[in-house]
């Protein structure tokens, strides 16, 4: 029998993973590691926790390396899930609306909240991420982690990230329960 190298799925598809191999280090693989699959599972929560408190309270106590319990949407930009990574933006929905609950928005992301006013935006945002041994975002994404997507309702259990500031809050998860 002779195979056709050029109409055989097994070597097409070999080759495209042979040729997606090639590179620097850093851009090898896209796919996630059993490890960062299972670190993000055991992220999931059961039952959601007590006493959550809004973003916008949040922002407004939370300090570098204090352990938060908050809730929020997957709400608040064009791109809330970061490709890849596992790092996701939540808005507050009691300080900022997503275009999905203005009538005749014509916004193509009903998740994005660009009708409103960007300093009551910044104040009403945080940045969640999930990092691996090294204290980076792991390289497996949060969509799909326990049915999250865009509008989800979330509740974080973690601790603010040392690199947080005035601008730009950023927690990093030991817990997530999304709301079905």
């Amino acid at each position: 029998m002779k195979l056709d190298l050029k109409k055989s799925p097994v070597v097409v598809i070999a080759a495209a993973l042979a040729l997606s191999s090639c590179g620097e280090d850093e851009q090898a693989s896209t796919l996630p590691s059993p490890v960062a699959k299972s670190s993000l599972a055991s992220l999931v929560l059961a039952d959601p926790p007590s006493e959550a408190i809004a973003i916008s309270t949040l922002r407004t106590t939370a300090r570098p390396g204090d352990q938060v319990t908050f809730s929020g949407d997957v709400i608040g930009s064009t791109n809330v899930f970061m490709e890849g990574r596992a790092v996701v933006m939540l808005g507050d929905p009691e300080k900022i609306t997503a275009c999905n609950l203005r009538p005749d928005d014509p916004c193509e992301t009903p998740w994005d909240v660009c009708c409103d006013d960007p300093e009551v935006i910044k104040a009403s945002i945080v940045t969640v991420q999930a990092l691996d041994e090294a204290g980076r975002p792991l390289k497996e994404g949060f969509k799909g982690l326990a049915g999250m997507k865009e509008l989800s309702s979330v509740i974080v259990t973690g601790e603010v990230a040392e690199s947080s500031n005035q601008d730009n809050l950023l927690v990093n998860a030991t817990g997530i329960f999304v709301q079905k």
